[in-house]
């Protein structure tokens, strides 16, 4: 009688464990989301901002060149074209950033989750070995109960 009630003390060690594991695992998982919504909020706001100085570096530039005669054509439209593929630079090289930022976050959340489960595993087969050599002074087989 006494190994049952071993097991059952086991069993509700285990299904306890199991509960803490899923807890963490989901406070992992939330701060995970808010951590990547936090970094695409902030690539969204640096985005708007970004858009708005190339439109005021455009006008200017188009006010300039309309200013010494040059409005259409040539030159200025090199200038605003640079101004353009140096914004997009801008943008890609930012989203990259983010991107890599984002893979680690999840990279880390993984490895957090990971390891919470290996925690669990290790530890509800520890606590059934200690628990059934307490019982008997030496460790048994579960087969001979």
């Amino acid at each position: 009688m006494g190994a049952l009630s071993s097991l059952a003390s086991i069993g509700l060690n285990l299904a306890l464990a199991q509960q803490a594991s899923q807890r963490q695992s989901s406070d992992v998982n939330a701060e995970r989301d808010r951590q990547i919504r936090a970094i695409r909020q902030r690539d969204e706001e640096e985005r708007r901002q970004q858009q708005d100085e190339l439109r005021r570096r455009l006008a200017t530039q188009r006010a300039r060149a309309g200013a010494a005669g040059v409005g259409g054509g040539g030159s200025a439209d090199a200038v605003l074209r640079g101004l353009i593929e140096e914004a997009d630079a801008t943008e890609q090289a930012r989203a990259a950033a983010s991107g890599l930022r984002i893979s680690d976050i999840r990279r880390s959340a993984s490895r957090s989750r990971q390891n919470n489960l290996l925690d669990l595993a290790g530890g509800a087969g520890s606590s059934a070995l200690s628990a059934l050599g307490r019982r008997s002074g030496s460790l048994i087989s579960l087969l001979d109960l």
